[in-house]
């Protein structure tokens, strides 16, 4: 064989072996598994929006995944339980449980919300929602958790 030949299967070899490398890290998933408290009582159901970058952060139209969790199917004790399976990244959440049922987060005329929320690492609302680098977590290879308490504004 030529030695042009040789370099070029070996290249080939390689790029192969590290595309394909590049194709399983791509691939990997990590768990999140949310914890909410506060809901003990309640029935119905909570709904969460994952959100993936600042930029789209709050925004219904740029929701990264969305999950509605009946309560009364997570209920483990006190906590309402679910796991959700995402890409390796930064995330950032939204919880509301749906008190009336209705499949929306309902506000007062100024937007306040009327029903209780909650937000990733607990970030709390201050003189407006809470910004995307106060709720961001990063999911890695081992499972993360996040414990996020249900509160009412109203």
């Amino acid at each position: 064989m030529s030695k042009t030949l040789v370099t070029a299967l070996l290249l080939n070899l390689f790029l192969g072996i590290f595309s394909s490398q590049w194709t399983v890290a791509d691939d990997l998933t990590g768990i999140l598994i949310v914890e909410l408290s506060g809901l003990k009582d309640a029935t119905g159901d909570v709904y969460i929006a994952v959100y993936n970058s600042e930029e789209d952060w709050l925004s219904e139209d740029a929701v990264f995944s969305s999950e509605k969790v009946a309560i009364a199917d997570a209920l483990d004790g006190e906590l309402v339980r679910t796991e959700l399976q995402l890409p390796l990244d930064d995330y950032a959440l939204t919880v509301f449980y749906d008190a009336d049922g209705d499949g929306e987060l309902d506000t007062n005329f100024i937007g306040i919300p009327k029903e209780p929320f909650a937000m990733s690492n607990n970030a709390v609302a201050k003189f407006g929602p809470p910004k995307y680098n106060e709720a961001v977590f990063t999911l890695g290879a081992e499972p993360h958790i996040q414990h996020i308490v249900i509160q009412t504004l109203e």
